[in-house]
């Protein structure tokens, strides 16, 4: 810039004077001698013009230059932040602030372990935290050239995510007495069926129980029915011609269709092929 308005300036000196030699040896006409002129002119007072800005833009360009000379010899730890943060309603909880470029930054929280993150080139910080559900205190802080700087915050829970909490605390809670209703209904539901198989294992337990008893008791009824033989072989007994069981009494219900009895004793009976008669 600084080039293009002495140039200008130059040109238009140069311009001016050949329009004022052209004007004296009036070889030109009057009239584009006065373009000629006043062109001239304007172009060395915008020359003029540009010169100073261009300076002066080169000026301001060295100023930052030393301004940041400056501040990075004089510079020292600091935090800038907001001294309260509250989450989102879906829980996350979002810390920003401002420190030394390029800074490490640390946060401390009461129960948890320590986070860490950079600054980016202009200064800027932020924590995420996911699931925030309890409000607790919090402590940022970076170290600088030897120099600690700390920045306590409090950090909260919002009340859309309280609410949310509060909601599935509710549905959790309900879900596992849903499970426990569930569970001691099929308990109750296998317990049944146990003491059902264990009903019909005792019934037919019961059965057979009943029925060796009455087979037993059948058994006994029959032996005691048999007559005592064994000092019984000379006793009288009674037969018939056409029949093959002799009979220790004439009223035995197997002579009911006999045409008349012989009585012999038990050896006798038994010599001739007769054996005790099933009615007695």
């Amino acid at each position: 810039m600084t080039g293009l308005g002495t140039l200008l300036f130059l040109a238009g000196v140069i311009v001016l004077i050949f329009g004022i030699l052209r004007y004296r040896k009036r070889n030109w006409p009057r009239r584009k001698t006065h373009i000629v002129i006043i062109s001239s002119i304007l172009a060395i007072i915008i020359g003029i013009g540009i010169i100073p800005s261009s300076e002066t833009e080169e000026a301001s360009n060295e100023k930052p230059k030393q301004t940041e000379k400056t501040v990075k010899k004089d510079v020292k730890a600091f935090i800038k932040s907001d001294k309260t943060f509250s989450t989102n309603d879906e829980g996350t909880l979002t810390i920003k602030g401002e420190t030394i470029p390029g800074g490490e930054v640390r946060l401390a929280l009461e129960g948890a372990t320590e986070l860490v993150t950079d600054a980016d080139d202009d200064g800027n910080f932020e924590f995420s935290l996911m699931n925030f559900d309890q409000s607790r205190e919090a402590v940022l802080s970076m170290t600088f050239r030897g120099e600690t700087t700390e920045f306590p915050v409090s950090l909260s829970v919002s009340s859309g995510y309280e609410t949310k909490l509060a909601e599935e605390k509710k549905a959790e809670a309900e879900r596992v007495e849903r499970e426990r209703l569930a569970a001691e209904e099929q308990k109750a539901q296998e317990a049944k069926i146990a003491a059902e198989k264990k009903a019909e294992q005792d019934r037919i337990a019961a059965a057979e129980k009943a029925k060796a008893a009455e087979t037993k008791r059948a058994e006994a009824e029959r032996a005691a029915a048999q007559p005592d033989t064994s000092n019984k072989q000379g006793e009288t007994v009674y037969i018939t011609a056409t029949g093959s069981k002799y009979h220790y009494s004439q009223s035995c219900q197997g002579l009911n269709n006999s045409n008349g009895e012989t009585a012999v004793t038990v050896d006798e009976a038994k010599a001739q092929g007769f054996t005790l008669c099933g009615f007695e």
